[in-house]
């Protein structure tokens, strides 16, 4: 004899819960940030020595991004376990669907957050690009070549070594300009710092036709410019290695704090549906008298 099985019409979702919990985990994220956001600003300074170090507030922040994380996925997890409306399942049943939610919760608060980021970058992008055409327009453009070759490193090491010698004053350059040419050496060996031996000859022919100084002198300054060099390449190839290690490091850190916020979403659904099963009541904790 066949056992009719009557479905429950009810929905094993309940999406209500869901939404109401991941609005409250991103209005808890935004209120901690821009809280987090002014303390940052308090303990940071552009004064040398004032403050905390670089490191100090790396880790700091790291730990703030944190907690925001994890608190803030926990009370959206709990309302929707508190909120969801119980089927009347067995009691594993029941807190698998719990955290269920939770998870949900966590999923869809990933996406709001997501959301509010792009707009928000994409709003701070577009305030820039508008910036940045507006002084584009109003500057003189001598002015805009003239900062560019201030802050050009490799330009500075070319000046260094046609600096004329004690008592000479320089010549006309033969053969074009000799500074674009050295300047055209440097950014040849700019990915490693190393520079031939025959460019090396050629520099020093070069500054000691332009600075007067004898051929022992002008290969001293060669090498001197060029012990800089490898240093300053030295020091951006370290950089970008810091970065890298760096970003790989934040990769990981923010994979990480998304797993846990994971289960921490769905361990706090589990607490608010037992709660909501045992009729706890809370408002003893905020009874004024």
């Amino acid at each position: 004899m066949a056992v009719a099985i009557e479905a429950d019409p009810r929905p094993s979702i309940d999406w209500p819960a869901v939404i109401a919990g991941a609005v409250l985990t991103a209005a808890i994220s935004f209120v901690l940030l821009t809280f987090g956001t002014g303390i940052g600003l308090s303990i940071t300074s552009p004064y040398p020595r004032e403050g905390v170090s670089v490191t100090g507030w790396l880790i700091i922040l790291a730990l703030w991004l944190m907690w925001v994380s994890l608190s803030s996925f926990f009370a959206g997890g709990y309302l929707a376990g508190r909120m969801r409306r119980a089927i009347g399942l067995s009691p594993h049943e029941t807190e698998v669907r719990d955290g269920v939610h939770g998870l949900l919760v966590w999923a869809v608060g990933l996406l709001l957050s997501a959301l509010i980021a792009l707009w928000t970058a994409s709003g701070v992008a577009h305030t820039g690009a508008e910036a940045a055409t507006a002084t584009a327009a109003a500057g003189a453009a001598g002015m805009t070549n003239a900062l560019a070759k201030s802050a050009d490193p490799v330009g500075y090491l070319t000046d260094t070594l046609f600096r004329p010698g004690p008592g000479a004053a320089p010549t006309t350059a033969r053969g074009g300009d000799p500074r674009a040419e050295a300047a055209r050496i440097f950014a040849r060996s700019a990915t490693d710092g190393n520079v031939s031996q025959e460019d090396q000859a050629y520099l020093a022919q070069a500054v000691s036709r332009e600075t007067g100084l004898n051929e022992a002198d002008a290969h001293a300054r060669v090498d001197a410019v060029l012990a800089q060099y490898r240093t300053a390449v030295q020091q951006a190839r370290d950089a970008a290695e810091r970065a890298r290690k760096g970003a790989l490091l934040a990769a990981f850190l923010t994979a990480a704090t998304l797993a846990i916020s994971a289960a921490a979403a769905w361990w706090a659904a589990t607490r608010g549906g037992m709660h909501r099963d045992e009729g706890r009541d809370f408002s003893a904790m905020v009874r004024w008298a």
